[in-house]
């Protein structure tokens, strides 16, 4: 049976080989369920639960506890929270955590939430949680890739703190119940193609790019009528729609793939 981990620290890199030269080609987020396929000295070669495999570092994972499925969990509502020392925010840090994660739930006291941590350290989060959900609203989905206007774009990123484009439409999916394949290209086979006309495209469906004819490498979140948000440089808005001049870009033209409905 593979040993299970879960990841000890707010973000940490997935690497395509076992030392750090190599590439980033994901991330895992503190208490991901990690599932140990090789070993290679300081390394682990892991399983995602989004079924990505890739190498991590022994130092930014330990060993899932025995009784961790037994506690209520909070998850945070904003991208980047703090955990605390003492329920202030006077106090010592004693690590962050983003909006993907969620940990038991030890007390509640005065608008704050003592937390377990997966290496049994504990500390204080303020009490403003996120309530995970199973199925995709549209609205919701859309307001969640709003949140992250402006967070700067990231090689393999899949997190508040630095997003890829298809990591950042993995995310804004997953937040909202439904779990994407990690890279473009794949979750370029999911769902029904549309025709290539802008107007007949509604919010939440994906549109994809291709710089390099033999496959997709790049995607967005449609707004509708030709707008989309995606990460390039950072998260924003662009247009395929010559009429929204102020977002329009005719480079995604040139690149255009296909769009595809999810929901």
């Amino acid at each position: 049976m593979a040993q299970k981990m879960i990841t000890n620290v707010s973000i940490a890199n997935i690497y395509k080989e076992a030392k750090y030269g190599s590439e980033t080609i994901s991330q895992t987020y503190m208490a991901e369920n990690l599932e140990v396929l090789s070993k290679q000295g300081e390394w682990l070669f892991v399983r995602q639960e989004d079924g990505y495999e890739g190498w991590v570092t022994r130092g930014s994972v330990v060993e899932k506890p025995a009784n961790w499925e037994n506690y209520d969990f909070f998850y945070p509502n904003n991208p980047v929270a703090w955990i605390y020392q003492d329920p202030e925010r006077q106090s010592s840090t004693v690590r962050d955590i983003t909006i993907l994660s969620g940990l038991p739930v030890l007390e509640r006291k005065d608008g704050w939430v003592r937390v377990l941590l997966p290496d049994s350290t504990q500390g204080w989060v303020e009490d403003n949680p996120r309530h995970p959900v199973n199925s995709v609203e549209v609205e919701a989905l859309i307001n969640t890739a709003f949140r992250f206007l402006g967070i700067q774009y990231s090689w393999g990123g899949k997190s508040p703190k630095g997003f890829d484009c298809s990591g950042f439409t993995q995310t804004c999916f997953r937040l909202n119940g439904k779990q994407l394949p990690r890279d473009a290209y794949l979750q370029a086979d999911l769902g029904v193609q549309l025709s290539n006309d802008f107007d007949s495209w509604q919010a939440g469906d994906l549109i994809y790019f291709s710089e390099h004819k033999e496959r997709i490498t790049h995607v967005g979140i449609s707004l509708g009528g030709g707008d989309f948000i995606h990460s390039s440089g950072f998260v924003k808005i662009n247009s395929m729609n010559p009429a929204h001049a102020e977002l329009f870009d005719e480079k995604y033209s040139k690149i255009f793939a296909k769009t595809m409905r999810l929901l």
